[in-house]
């Protein structure tokens, strides 16, 4: 499977798995951050915008998802790569703050 293929050049035999395997994995890591991000500590006195926007600011992780079907192999793999080391910096972080 070469790095530069494009998920919109097609669906091989080959690259099928692959991208599966990918968008698995950034879906688990997306549903990770959001939760993450839905689970922070709010302010006291926040008002019900704060809410509103806790919300809209946990769906971003799942644009990773969406950038992923346009960009070549490569960036998807180093979106998965990248993210999965900040979820692990952060896990750490807070097992021992």
């Amino acid at each position: 499977m070469p790095l530069g293929h494009h998920l919109t050049d097609g669906l091989s035999a080959a690259a099928i798995p692959v991208y599966l395997v990918l968008f698995a994995l950034l879906a688990a890591l997306a549903r990770r951050s959001a939760r993450r991000m839905r689970e922070a500590p709010v302010p006291a006195g926040a008002g019900p915008e704060v809410e509103r926007m806790r919300r809209v600011v946990a769906l971003l992780p799942y644009g990773t998802l969406v950038v992923a079907a346009f960009v070549p192999l490569a960036v998807g793999l180093y979106l998965v790569t990248t993210t999965a080391w900040t979820a692990l910096e952060q896990t750490v972080f807070q097992r021992y703050r």
